[in-house]
């Protein structure tokens, strides 16, 4: 789930379904579904489903117009436009798990279970732009900064 950086809606997915829905916190209403595209092959048999979720994975670009969504059994992610919530390029990725906005705001991050690797996708034009190798199936993605010359160890 993501808040609008002025925290009058909330973006989020639920179990079973390829897309999103967009919930307006005064009006406390759904003001709008998003399904996305399925990818051809993909059984619709939920037991199949890692997690139990169709998609799992959304975020938000700090300024608020773009969402990048994980599409978990369909094998793609996807950055949304938020006003019009059309979707733009569908990124192969294997299995994305997470997603999260990279420390400069510019691109969204996304775990890639399947590839055993972390892909990132610029928000501008909806593209990978680095896949980068990280080891034995990562799930949650969280962006850190590590000061230069930090060896791991502390002085007591």
């Amino acid at each position: 789930a993501a808040f609008s950086p002025d925290e009058t809606k909330l973006y989020f997915q639920v179990s079973f379904f390829n897309g999103f829905f967009e919930y307006d916190i005064a009006t406390d209403k759904i003001t709008r579904t998003k399904t996305l595209p399925k990818s051809p092959g993909v059984s619709d048999d939920r037991t199949t489903f890692v997690n139990d979720s169709r998609h799992h994975g959304l975020t938000m670009k700090p300024d608020g117009t773009k969402l990048c969504i994980a599409g978990t059994m369909d094998d793609y992610a996807t950055v949304v436009d938020r006003a019009t919530l059309q979707e733009g390029p569908l990124v192969p990725v294997s299995k994305p798990y997470w997603s999260t906005v990279s420390g400069d705001g510019k691109s969204c991050v996304v775990s890639e279970s399947g590839a055993d690797q972390v892909t990132v996708i610029d928000f501008a034009t909806g593209k990978k732009t680095l896949s980068v190798p990280v080891g034995d199936h990562p799930q949650r993605v969280r962006v850190a900064q590590v000061p230069a010359g930090w060896t791991g160890t502390s002085a007591r």
